[in-house]
C-alpha cells in the first residue's frame, strides 16, 4: 500500500493519505477484508502526526469504504463496487450541470473537453 505525502502541497496531509487510499480500494488494489497499517505505522512510515492518518482513516470509514475492529486494527469494507457505483453516478450528474452551465455559456463540446482534460490534469498533478 504505498502513499506518497507531500508536505509543501497545498492539498492537506490527510487528505492526500485518503485520496491515495481510497484510489487503492476503488482500483481493486486493496480488496475486501484486507487490514490497512495501522495509524500509528502509517504516520511514523509518513512522518506525519497520528492526528492526520487518524483523520484519514476516520473520513475513510465515514464514507463507507474501511471498517474498524477494536483491538485488531481497519479493514477493506466489501462494498467497494457500491461505493463506486455512487461515484460514477455523481459524475454523472455533474457533467450533466457542467454540459447545461457549458451550453448556456455558449462552449462547443470541443471547448467542454478541453477544459475538462486540463481540469483533470490540474487534479492529477
Amino acid at each position: 500500500m504505498p502513499i506518497i505525502v507531500s508536505l509543501q502541497s497545498d492539498i492537506p496531509a490527510y487528505e492526500q493519505i485518503k485520496v491515495q487510499i481510497k484510489a487503492q480500494i476503488l482500483s481493486g488494489e486493496l480488496s475486501a477484508d484486507e487490514p490497512l497499517i495501522s495509524m500509528r505505522q502509517l504516520a511514523r512510515d509518513l512522518r506525519v502526526s497520528v492526528i492526520t492518518t487518524t483523520r484519514a482513516y476516520g473520513d475513510l470509514e465515514a464514507e463507507g469504504l474501511i471498517y474498524t475492529v477494536q483491538g485488531r486494527g481497519c479493514f477493506v469494507k466489501g462494498n467497494a463496487d457500491m461505493v463506486r457505483e455512487q461515484y460514477l453516478r455523481s459524475v454523472d450528474e455533474a457533467l450533466r450541470v457542467v454540459a447545461d452551465k457549458g451550453k448556456a455559456a455558449g462552449l462547443s463540446l470541443t471547448h467542454l473537453q478541453k477544459r475538462l482534460e486540463d481540469t483533470f490534469h490540474e487534479q492529477r498533478d
